[in-house]
């Protein structure tokens, strides 16, 4: 099994199109192989550091999309804001 995922190797060109799970896997091998970079040649690749920010950016957005939803669904069950719909001028 590969743990990293070197400058050399493909890189998914859309990462929406991936499965949270396998974001997760991209980020984690991004990770390992920044270590790795960093403990063997002192600094991080260009194009390893670019792959840190792009999965790091996507999985920020999904974590914002997932707020949102949990924020939107949550605001029609919670006690205050029946009372707060119930107070409102119609």
């Amino acid at each position: 099994m590969i743990t990293r995922l070197t400058p050399s190797e493909s890189f998914p060109e859309d990462l929406t199109s991936l499965d949270l799970p396998e974001v997760e896997v991209l980020n984690s091998k991004i990770q390992r192989e920044l270590s790795h970079e960093y403990g063997h040649d002192g600094q991080a690749n260009p194009e390893t550091e670019f792959r840190d920010e792009e999965v790091t950016e996507e999985l920020d957005h999904r974590d914002a999309a997932e707020t949102a939803e949990t924020a939107e669904s949550a605001e029609g069950t919670s006690p205050l804001s029946a009372a707060l719909r119930l107070a409102r001028p119609q």
